[in-house]
C-alpha cells in the first residue's frame, strides 16, 4: 500500500513536471522574453528540460533506481550463469574420464596395446 502511494506521488509529479514544460514551451511560442530576463529565463528553463528524461522514465514505467537494481541483478545472474556452464563442463569432463576408466578396467583387452605398439592404435587395424 505504502508502495503504491509512493509510486502514484512519482506518476503525479512526473506528469505535472512534463505538463510544466509544455506549457512553458506554449507560452514561449506567444510571448517574447525581455533582455533584462532572459539570462534567468534561461537557467530555468535548462534545469526543467534537462530533467525531461528522468520525468519520461517514470511516466512509461521505468524508474532509474529500479533500473539500476535489475541491471546489477542480471551481471549477477550473468556471472553465476557463466560459473555453472564452468562447472558444468567439469562435471561432464569428470564422467567422460570415469566412463574411459571403466571401459578399461572392465573390458578383456583393456591393457592390451595395438600392433603398432602404442597406446592408442593409429594403423587403425
Amino acid at each position: 500500500m505504502q508502495n503504491e502511494k509512493k509510486e502514484m506521488r512519482h506518476y503525479i509529479g512526473a506528469a505535472g513536471i512534463f505538463t510544466l514544460i509544455i506549457l512553458l514551451l506554449m507560452f514561449l511560442s506567444y510571448v517574447e522574453i525581455p533582455p533584462v530576463n532572459k539570462d534567468l529565463f534561461v537557467a530555468i528553463v535548462g534545469t526543467l528540460v534537462s530533467s525531461l528524461g528522468i520525468v519520461v522514465y517514470v511516466i512509461i514505467g521505468q524508474q532509474p533506481d529500479e533500473v539500476n537494481k535489475l541491471q546489477k541483478k542480471n551481471e549477477s545472474l550473468e556471472t553465476m550463469s557463466h560459473q555453472m556452464e564452468k562447472r558444468n563442463d567439469q562435471l561432464e569432463e569428470m564422467i567422460i574420464e570415469m566412463q574411459a576408466k571403466m571401459i578399461e578396467k572392465l573390458t578383456f583387452f583393456g591393457d592390451a596395446t595395438c600392433s603398432c605398439g602404442k597406446d592408442k592404435c593409429e594403423c587403425k587395424k
